[in-house]
């Protein structure tokens, strides 16, 4: 379950988080952070041990009965998968097979959670501090150097943020070049060393769009393990008001040296646009009024801009 801060668990959020369990214990094959998948959903095999696998294949119990066994890339997996016909694809791609009921919530998210683990073990083979080799412990949840330190799987925090303008009345979101066509979300970025996540979503949000924040509150947390090279982020929350000052408003998405920013875009938006792009996020590409969007329910992003648009009495009021 997502955990939503001072909120309840009433409001209730695909976690990304990997709590399934089968009946049966299987194995999920990834090869170059992607996973198996045909026609009826992801693919999985027989219980690692019980598998024929390469010398520098890694296996690890991803969930409770799930393994996940990471494969060579020049690995020949016919023979493993039955001589099943496999499209093999990204963490993200899995989503689509939850709009398409071929994967619940709960499939694709252990399965993303999965890679991201299996992406963090290859990156942790070696101490940064010596270069000795580190071991694998409790059962692929963590690592151990020579000395017997721990080494636990990396997570990088990321403060999203959904500011209202000063009157309350409009959001900002933005876009980058990367985005599909109409595509717009909260502001968000890596908090930096010694910083609290309501100071980097300020700092972020003035960064990429000149906008100033006059107050933030951090309000909700979402892992997202499908996060930049398939390592889990962990989505903080906040909400922030703009600050009253009549410049405080203006957007800039250039450098101060006019060179692009990291935004090709951010705009201001009413509430009824805002609720328009949430209708179209659950549409076809290119569809709703004007084509803009907003992220899946999937993402954080998505019920932080709906319980603003809704007005929601359990999103925080920074007057």
């Amino acid at each position: 379950m997502l955990t939503w801060g001072w909120f309840t668990s009433s409001w209730r959020v695909p976690s990304c988080t990997p709590p399934l369990a089968t009946a049966a214990r299987r194995t999920l094959l990834v090869i170059g952070g992607k996973v198996p998948c045909d026609a009826g959903g992801i693919i999985y095999v027989a219980p690692s041990e019980s598998l024929a696998l390469p010398p520098l294949a890694l296996a690890v119990r991803a969930a409770p009965m799930l393994d996940a066994v990471d494969l060579p890339e020049d690995s020949a997996v016919e023979a493993l998968l039955g001589g099943r016909d496999a499209s093999w694809r990204a963490p993200r791609e899995l989503f689509g097979l939850v709009a398409q009921r071929k994967a619940s919530e709960e499939e694709a998210s252990a399965a993303i959670s999965a890679v991201s683990l299996l992406a963090w073990h290859r990156s942790a083979a070696f101490s940064g501090t010596d270069g000795s080799p580190t071991a694998l412990a409790e059962e692929g949840r963590r690592r151990k150097l020579a000395s017997g330190r721990t080494l636990y799987p990396r997570v990088d925090p990321v403060a999203i943020v959904l500011v209202e303008s000063a009157d309350g009345s409009r959001c900002l979101l933005g876009r980058q070049s990367r985005y599909p066509a109409g595509f717009y979300t909260c502001i968000s970025g890596f908090v930096e060393h010694a910083e609290s996540a309501e100071a980097a979503a300020a700092r972020e949000v003035h960064e990429e769009t000149g906008v100033v924040c006059g107050s933030v509150a951090l309000v909700a947390s979402q892992p997202w393990p499908c996060g930049r090279g398939n390592h889990c982020e962990l989505m903080l929350a906040c909400a922030a008001r703009a600050d009253s000052a009549p410049e405080a408003e203006a957007i800039r998405v250039a450098n101060g040296d006019g060179s692009p920013g990291e935004l090709e875009d951010a705009r201001w938006f009413s509430r009824e646009e805002a609720r328009q792009m949430l209708r179209s996020s659950a549409a076809p590409p290119g569809g709703g009024e004007g084509g803009l969007r907003t992220p899946p329910p999937l993402a954080i992003a998505h019920h932080m801009i709906r319980r603003w648009a809704e007005e929601d009495p359990r999103w925080p009021s920074l007057t």
